[in-house]
């Protein structure tokens, strides 16, 4: 019986001895450490068994090229296909369109207003020419990010700018007062290209750029490619090859047949017409040939 009351005592004396234990801040975070500890333990002594989870001794780790994937797969550049076409100046408020992109399917009257007259032929405009409200010269920008593939002086058509970007898109830029960029720079949208300025061959516009956007050498109306992906210029390109018709007339930056200003002057006293465009049926009317 006395042995009985005894181990009660010893484990009521523990109890309490417990309870004041935890009672202490530090033995709690103590507690928590030790169970911690065990867990690395077991952590590190499994990893042990497994050599293939520990680098070779002769790996040599480097530093990877920026842009490069670490799988060994090519980076996807998400920003090309993802840009939005804009037109080609900084404020669209303060240009008009002063000549449009000739369409095969619009009225008669429309593609009469798309037309170019120059040396006493009518040509079939394969872009848009943009002018300033007031009529004064402004920056002429990037519609798209590209490259460079032509910037020098034509001239018929005044500086010429042409931009290369992905999968055969190349958009142009004519008419141009100045230059501010160089064969093979790549620029970004919204880069100024130089200022919009006058050429021989569209003298009516005054002071503007032409702007043209091409597929694969398909011209395509930029009207319906602003403020859309620059995927979308693919859709409408395939669709405008197929509306074309069999024979075309030469666009804006097609120069008359033979190709040189001097001798389209003398073709035009002696008579002649280019052997392409829209020559006019009578001088004195204003009908044009279809």
């Amino acid at each position: 019986m006395k042995k009985e009351e005894n181990q009660r005592s010893s484990k009521s004396e523990a109890k309490i001895n417990i309870q004041r234990l935890l009672k202490k801040r530090w033995v709690v975070p103590a507690l928590y450490l030790i169970a911690a500890a065990g867990v690395l333990s077991s952590v590190f002594f499994l990893q042990g068994q497994d050599e293939s989870a520990l680098p070779e001794d002769n790996m040599e780790v480097t530093e990877g090229e920026q842009g490069t994937n670490p799988y060994g797969e090519n980076a996807i550049e998400v920003t090309s296909s993802q840009e939005i076409v804009r037109m080609p100046v900084e404020e669209e408020a303060n240009v008009t369109i002063v000549g449009q992109f000739y369409d095969v399917n619009a009225s008669e009257e429309e593609q009469q207003e798309a037309l170019v007259y120059y040396n006493n032929t009518y040509y079939q405009n394969k872009g848009i020419d943009l002018a300033h409200v007031e009529g004064e010269a402004f920056p002429v920008v990037a519609s798209l990010s590209g490259t460079v593939v032509r910037a020098d002086k034509d001239e018929l058509l005044g500086y010429v700018v042409e931009i290369s970007h992905d999968d055969g898109v190349v958009t142009h830029y004519h008419s141009l007062g100045s230059l501010e960029v160089e064969e093979g720079a790549i620029v970004q949208q919204g880069d100024v290209l130089g200022e919009a300025g006058r050429s021989i061959y569209n003298e009516d516009a005054g002071i503007h750029v032409h702007f043209e956007i091409r597929q694969d050498g398909v011209a395509v109306n930029p009207n319906d490619i602003f403020q859309q992906p620059i995927d979308a210029i693919k859709d409408a390109a395939s669709k405008d090859e197929e509306e074309q018709p069999a024979e075309d007339a030469p666009a804006e930056g097609d120069q008359p047949a033979d190709g040189d200003e001097n001798e389209a002057d003398a073709a035009d006293d002696e008579g002649e017409q280019p052997e392409e465009g829209l020559p006019l049926e009578d001088e004195n009317t204003d009908n044009t040939q279809e």
